[in-house]
């Protein structure tokens, strides 16, 4: 089984951009991932220094969960990056950071508007290959 069961990018307004479970299982289940992912932006809202305009931050573990353990990582610009990974996983800032660049490829994209749902098929293939190789 994989480590990552989630991955979800969160634009500046708490809307979603990009959000891919590859846990494999039921719509129910998939139905709870998305319950964490936005029980986590609460928790982001929550962490001092969030407000502030500071350079991209790791949030570290979030919260676990009987079954998981959610990781967050904040931009200067407000995107939250959401990983939910089994509750035996670790996930350290330089894994989200790759996650990160291969956003920034993809919003710089002059084709990508900016703070819309991300369909690219690269950025798809990019976090599937993150997720295999972790």
């Amino acid at each position: 089984m994989k480590k990552i069961v989630c991955v979800a990018v969160v634009g500046k307004a708490n809307d979603p951009l990009y959000f891919q479970d590859f846990s494999g299982g039921t719509e129910e289940n998939r139905l709870k991932l998305h319950y964490i992912v936005h029980c986590s932006l609460d928790i982001i809202e929550d962490k001092p220094g969030v407000k502030k305009v500071s350079n991209d931050m790791y949030l570290g573990l979030l919260y676990p969960t009987e079954d998981y353990k959610v990781y967050g990582f904040l931009t200067n610009t407000k995107i939250k990056f959401i990983i939910v990974v089994l509750d035996t996983t670790d996930i350290k800032d330089s894994d989200i950071k790759v996650l990160h660049l291969r956003y920034v490829r993809t919003a710089s994209n002059p084709f990508y508007k900016a703070n819309k749902k991300i369909e690219s098929k690269i950025f798809q293939n990019d976090v599937a290959a993150i997720v295999q190789s972790l």
